[in-house]
């Protein structure tokens, strides 16, 4: 009996001994399965990091061929920007800090009437100003004018400052505005300008005649006796002799030259003198005085017409103002219709 428990015990401590191998078994298989799928992740992280480190190598060496790809792309940039500047319908011109011309577009050579050769390294004679734009006067060679829109802006081309001037033509835009301009700018009864519109006028080719270095010549006329006509006649007879004024004036002048009813019975004209044409202010008073004759050819007695005429010159050196001007041509025709007068 006692022979039968211990053989009993000891089958189940063998069966127990069986068992724990198997679990003891089990966990280092499970513990093995555990480090090779640990060592399988790591070999994956390990191959992404390397992957990626890879690609980025590739990145870097594909650099330089990128690099040489936009150096060609900045190259036809310039190209286009050489274009665009040379073949731009706007002059262009590059001044320096003393005012002398670097460079100039073929817009700018077609506008100022003269190519690079000749302009490059001359002063540039027209205002720089980077505040605000600017309309100045282009002399033609028939003693009219252009009228160009001045925008400047400052650049550096390395340390050197450098002023970078467009140029517009806007002759036509300035004719427009000043068509506009001239119905409060002309006297309604005469149709010359009147006194603001002949100082506009008058200005501009004063500035421009100072740049050509241009003769001229301004001539302050009274019409004599018109408060007697306006008495005797009355008001409608005086102002048939100023429209008549105006008329002959206008046949007197040339195409550039400008007229002005400058108050009542005083008139104004500035004109052009060339310089093979000096005495061009006394062939104006001569034409003048014979359509003056032959107007008062058709006339009754009473109603002819008669002037009184100062004439002042323009230097260019000297450069007087218009109101000078003014001054100076009233000053003489007042002294010429007093010793008019004392020849009675």
């Amino acid at each position: 009996m006692a022979a039968r428990v211990v053989a009993k015990k000891e089958a189940v401590a063998k069966k127990k001994s069986v068992a724990k191998k198997k679990a003891a078994s089990k966990k280092k298989a499970a513990s093995k399965k555990k480090a090779a799928s640990k060592k399988k992740s790591a070999a994956n992280q390990k191959s992404f990091v390397n992957k990626t480190v890879s690609q980025k190598s590739a990145a870097k060496e594909k650099i330089p061929a990128k690099t040489a790809s936009s150096k060609s792309v900045e190259l036809n940039l310039g190209g286009m920007k050489e274009l665009l500047v040379e073949f731009s319908p706007d002059g262009i011109v590059a001044v320096d800090r003393k005012g002398v011309i670097r460079y100039i577009n073929a817009a700018a050579e077609k506008l100022l009437h003269a190519n690079s050769v000749d302009m490059v390294g001359q002063k540039f004679d027209f205002p720089i100003d980077t505040h605000r734009p600017q309309e100045v006067s282009i002399a033609e060679s028939d003693h009219r004018e252009k009228v160009a829109e001045i925008r400047t802006s400052e650049t550096k081309l390395g340390r050197e400052k450098i002023y970078v001037v467009s140029l517009r033509d806007i002759t036509d835009r300035a004719m427009m505005e000043t068509q506009l301009r001239a119905l409060s700018d002309v006297d309604p009864l005469t149709g010359l300008l009147n006194r603001r519109g002949f100082f506009d006028a008058a200005q501009r080719q004063l500035n421009l005649a100072k740049r050509q270095k241009w003769g001229m010549s301004l001539f302050f006329l009274d019409l004599d006796g018109l408060k007697w006509i306006n008495d005797e006649f009355g008001h409608l007879e005086g102002d048939q002799a100023l429209i008549e004024t105006g008329v002959i004036l206008r046949k007197t002048v040339r195409g550039p030259d400008i007229i002005g009813r400058y108050a009542g019975d005083e008139f104004t004209i500035l004109a052009f003198e060339g310089a093979d044409d000096l005495d061009a202010s006394d062939k104006i008073i001569m034409r003048l005085r014979k359509n003056i004759d032959t107007h008062n050819e058709r006339k009754r007695a009473g109603r002819k017409i008669s002037f009184s005429i100062g004439v002042a010159k323009f230097d260019a050196e000297n450069t007087p103002s218009l109101e000078n001007l003014i001054d100076d041509a009233d000053y003489r025709m007042y002294e010429e219709k007093h010793q008019n007068r004392r020849a009675r």
